[in-house]
């Protein structure tokens, strides 16, 4: 979240709010953006002098003025860096690793169900997201198209991945003797 704040900032000035939602819109259905984890992002990026808030009169004339966050000259450079860096990959299905790592054959229906909600939430996902695999015309079509396929292969092998083990699990069920 920290270079996509920094980058929309980079792109256009704008409050917390509205970042969130850019953010949201340009990272796609699949990505839940909590506003309160944005904004304590921003403060934290406004203290290491990434950004600068301004408080600007609001567009359709309330009362209450608006904190708006700009680039300073370091943001650029910041988001330069953001770009050259491997970001890590973090496991999108932990919870169900750790589970399968202290399941005991007992728990194998409860596993099941586990694997089969999360298979229908990836599924769901991969229907918003699948790639239209067209030419682009605009770089903003270009990215969001590229993003939408690398989320929607990700998400093609979590579900490859679930359905796997709940057939190895299965299987297993199948080999054990009756009780």
């Amino acid at each position: 979240m920290r270079g996509v704040l920094l980058g929309l900032v980079l792109e256009r000035p704008g409050h917390g709010g509205d970042l969130a939602n850019r953010m949201q819109v340009r990272l796609g259905e699949t990505w839940k953006v909590d506003t309160n984890d944005a904004y304590r992002l921003l403060e934290q990026l406004e203290r290491e002098e990434l950004m600068v808030t301004r408080e600007e009169a609001r567009k359709t004339g309330g009362r209450r003025k608006l904190i708006v966050y700009h680039p300073t000259p370091m943001t650029s450079h910041a988001v330069s860096l953001w770009m050259e860096t491997l970001v890590p990959r973090e496991p999108v299905r932990f919870g169900l690793h750790a589970k399968l790592a202290v399941a005991r054959p007992e728990d194998a229906a409860r596993l099941m169900i586990a694997l089969r909600d999360y298979e229908q939430k990836c599924l769901a996902l991969a229907k918003l997201v699948t790639p239209k695999g067209v030419p682009q015309h605009s770089w903003a079509a270009l990215y969001m198209d590229c993003t939408r396929e690398a989320v929607y292969t990700q998400l093609r092998a979590e579900i490859d991945w679930a359905a796997a083990t709940r057939d190895r699990i299965a299987e297993y069920g199948r080999r054990q003797p009756s009780r």
